[in-house]
């Protein structure tokens, strides 16, 4: 059918649509059509035999999807078969008859473009209006009982007709071109996405492991800011490992920016706020990731007249990354060439003397996927640049000459001054709910500065104590009462800010060793955030921001206070080695890191009878954490198992992973010889109270049997009248996925948990499917696991409300359990996938509890006498 072999299938899955609604019409518009000319506005003939005929054979079109596989490849041949007789032979065969009346020739071309809609290669339109038109008109010729005779109108008529096919062809072939560039942007979509997808887990990977190299770096020394073990060399390590770090977290934020723009997503209009457009822009300069110092002499600013504008801080400098990426790129082969970006009233532009853009690229320079002159861009950044703009109520345009320039000028719409007062009243407004009264110190050399200082925070009811260096900070802090935040300038003689930080860290017994500490420096930003971070700081401030900013600089801090010192680990299980059991990976992962954090060694096992082989190895365990529900050997045998030991494993604690909280279970518990039961999902804080409390009563036996929960997750005697009552809108816990964050696990294994989540479901549904009680058992439990570790809230309660009644041995009684476990877990995977790529673009700032050591006090403990 003039169709390659090779792309029918491709021609079949785009023409689905259209066979099974054309077989629809055509089973109906026939018999109706005959009817209506027949008996409504009789015309001269008509053929039931013939209508039914075309009309039945439209059956099995509408029926295509049931067809068996191995006669889909007809399919493609049946469909253009009955285009061909059902359209030009019947209405060629009724116009002949007819003697090509006015209507019956309005038909003839009506059916003419109708086979122009249907069929999209101009070629295999002509042939099949061909085949169609002569072979009717010969039937109907042949079968006419009188000769046909044309009249003068009637040749005029017809001589119209191959006008009409050209005019068909060329539709046709514009619809074929149409089809073909939407299938390409698809085709660039899907690819953009799946490579952001693909490759935004290896940055994570990559970003753990240097956060991790960080970590592990010796300490820095009394001067030079280097570390003790090597010098200017180590110096220089520093510098490279903050460079690739905010290389990385650049790269994450231009795969979220090609995530959103290939999904079209959003701008938050919320996340707009008042800045300098000076300011930012410098700051974009001072971030942009030059490849070397001649590509950064390159570039310049200029400020002729700075001004306020109203834009989302991270998405204003994607739009200038990526104009500046493409000048470096155009300006990099020719050594005179340069960029400057001028800031002056309500406009910024981005000037490159390279070598400029053609004319005719100009006009479709902002559409999706489109590059000129660097094919190793994706085409998106401008596309996105536009719609950032138009977010911000402004507009983007390019001005260029070929072999002279290219000017790209940013247009800001004009922000008042009453709208700027307003927006810093509420500013103060806010900062003054959480700084007044606040105990600051603010240690710097320099004396005016201090004083500044003061009279700023003054403003919002902070109470100010100065300091002129580091020695004397510490002094202050070991006499005085409480401090709230420490403003430690890093460069101060006698003692600077970052050894005084870690000598303050590193005194446990100091009144205020875990004081908030935040690096006030006016040091260029990459390297002195890692070396803040390496000295136990808590964040870092730039000297050179203006009253507002440090503001919300500080309300940030201290509302985000829980981050603190995520670098430093808690060494309170030194020396300790943990047993992990849960057959699920990722549980067993998210409890480890955990424990790792609190400076215990974790051993891992599956099921109960590796446990059992675990304390039967050369090494000394100090605590189990067994989940309930595990293959084989679960963990009330596994732990009965242990505590009918005679070595000295029988006393060792053991503490209960479980999904369930209900009287019943917590019973079993008791029976089985469990110190403590932990409802899943584990908090942090739990978790180190529980094994706190274990290990300092080791020694005075079995301690009482306490039940640690979640208090946004009901117990298992509440769950019938909770049941309608869960908030599907509110479907992560944040808290949860705070603490996987602060712990780098929002890496690889998170989006494998993710996966896990669709996996466990579509398992569910075949079991469900199969009429398999046991395998839905299983499959739920495994369910539960991966959706409360991975912070599914939604899904992780509703599953926990029908679980009990499978472990019983009976069915959900809620109809509609599946389809909700369904919807839940596709909408939890996706909102799971955007946190994922916000946290990793910089956008989320999930946060561990205050204080390890606090425990969760809305649990509810059953104690054993």
């Amino acid at each position: 059918m003039l169709i390659p072999r090779e792309s029918m299938q491709d021609v079949l899955e785009r023409s689905r649509f259209a066979i099974r609604w054309g077989g629809a019409l055509g089973l109906v518009c026939h018999p109706v059509y005959y009817l209506v000319w027949t008996y409504i506005l009789p015309q001269p003939y008509d053929n039931l035999p013939l209508r039914l005929s075309a009309a039945l054979i439209c059956i099995p079109l509408i029926f295509q999807a049931r067809w068996p596989k191995r006669f889909n490849h007809y399919l493609l041949i049946y469909w253009h078969v009955c285009l061909i007789y059902v359209l030009p032979f019947v209405c060629t065969f009724l116009a002949v008859r007819n003697s090509f009346s006015t209507m019956w020739m309005m038909t003839e071309v009506m059916m003419i473009f109708i086979m122009a809609l249907c069929i999209d290669n101009p070629f295999l339109l002509m042939g099949c209006i061909g085949i169609g038109v002569f072979s009717g008109g010969f039937a109907a010729v042949a079968s006419s009982p009188v000769p046909i005779v044309l009249s003068t109108a009637n040749q005029s008529d017809l001589a119209l007709l191959p006008v009409v096919v050209l005019c068909s062809m060329a539709f046709s072939h514009a619809i074929s071109k149409g089809r073909i560039f939407v299938e390409k942007n698809r085709a660039l979509q899907a690819l953009a996405g799946s490579i952001a997808h693909e490759m935004r887990n290896p940055l994570s990977q990559l970003k753990h492991v240097l956060d991790r190299v960080e970590e592990t770096l010796p300490a820095l020394t009394d001067s030079g800011r280097v570390p003790a073990f090597s010098g200017a060399g180590a110096a220089l390590l520093y510098r490279h490992l903050a460079h690739g770090q905010l290389s990385i977290e650049r790269g994450l934020r231009v795969i979220a920016m090609t995530l959103d723009e290939v999904s079209a997503k959003q701008i938050r209009s919320d996340a707009l706020t008042y800045l300098s457009a000076a300011a930012t822009t410098r700051k974009a300069l001072d971030e942009y990731g030059f490849a070397d110092k001649k590509e950064r002499s390159k570039v310049r600013l200029v400020v002729l007249e700075d001004f306020t504008f109203k834009i989302d801080e991270t998405v204003y400098l994607f739009t200038l990354f990526n104009l500046i990426k493409n000048a470096l790129h155009h300006i990099g082969p020719l050594p005179s060439a340069t960029l400057t970006l001028t800031v002056d009233r309500q406009s910024i532009t981005v000037r490159d003397t390279g070598s400029g853009i053609a004319p005719e690229i100009l006009p479709h320079l902002f559409e999706p996927f489109r590059t000129a002159g660097n094919s190793a861009g994706t085409g998106l950044g401008l596309a996105y640049c536009q719609r950032a703009m138009r977010a911000f109520g402004g507009s983007i345009g390019c001005k260029s000459e070929a072999g002279k320039f290219t000017q790209f000028t940013l247009q800001f719409p004009a922000v008042t001054e009453g709208e700027v007062a307003e927006h810093e009243r509420m500013i103060v407004e806010r900062a003054t709910a959480v700084l007044n009264g606040k105990r600051i110190l603010l240690a710097d050399d320099d004396a005016a500065h201090r004083a500044r200082m003061r009279r700023t925070l003054s403003k919002v009811g902070a109470d100010v104590s100065e300091a002129e260096n580091g020695e004397v900070a510490l002094m202050m802090l070991r006499e005085a009462s409480p401090y709230d935040l420490v403003l430690m300038d890093v460069n101060m003689p006698v003692l600077d800010g970052y050894t005084a930080t870690e000598k303050l860290r590193a005194d446990r017994e100091h009144p205020n060793w875990n004081v908030l500490v935040a690096a006030y420096t006016s040091e260029p930003g990459n390297v002195a955030r890692v070396l803040a971070r390496r000295a136990g700081m808590d964040d870092m401030i730039s000297k050179s921001c203006g009253p507002m900013e440090l503001f919300t600089s500080l309300q940030a801090l201290f509302e985000n206070g829980n981050r603190r010192h995520l670098n430093q680990g808690f060494d309170d299980f030194s020396g300790k080695t943990i047993l992990v059991a849960d057959d699920d990976n990722y549980s067993r992962l998210v409890a480890k890191a955990y424990l790792e954090r609190f400076g215990a060694s974790v051993l891992e096992a599956e099921h109960g009878q590796a446990v059992l082989e675990r304390l039967d190895d050369d090494v000394v365990i100090d605590a189990i954490v067994v989940d309930m529900n595990m293959p084989g050997m679960d963990g009330l045998e596994t732990a009965a198992a242990i505590r009918a030991r005679t070595d000295a494993y029988a006393s060792v604690p053991i503490i209960a992973l479980t999904s369930q909280s209900d009287i019943g279970s917590v019973q079993a518990c008791i029976a089985a010889g469990m110190n403590e039961v932990m409802v899943k999902p584990v908090q942090v804080s739990s978790l180190y109270a529980c094994l706190t409390r274990q290990f300092a009563q080791q020694r005075g036996g079995r301690t009482p049997v306490e039940v640690e929960r979640s208090p946004a997750v009901p117990a298992s005697g509440e769950l019938d009248n909770r049941l309608v009552a869960i908030d599907e809108s509110d479907l992560l816990d944040e808290h949860h996925l705070g603490e996987l964050a602060a712990l780098g696990l929002l890496d690889e294994s998170f989006a494998n948990g993710i996966e896990q989540i669709r996996l466990q479901i579509a398992q569910l549904g075949a079991s469900v499917a199969d009429r398999d009680l046991d395998a839905t058992h299983s499959a739920l439990h495994l369910l539960l696991g991966a959706s409360g570790n991975i912070g599914a809230k939604a899904l992780h309660q509703f599953a926990r409300q029908i679980y009990p009644r499978t472990l019983e041995g009976k069915w959900p009684a809620e109809p509609d359990w599946l389809n909700r476990i369904n919807r839940l877990g596709e909408r939890s995977a996706d909102a799971l996938h955007r946190y994922l790529a916000s946290a990793n673009a910089g956008h989320a700032h999930p946060d561990l509890p205050n204080d390890p050591t606090s425990t969760n006090t809305s649990g509810f403990a059953v104690r054993e006498n």
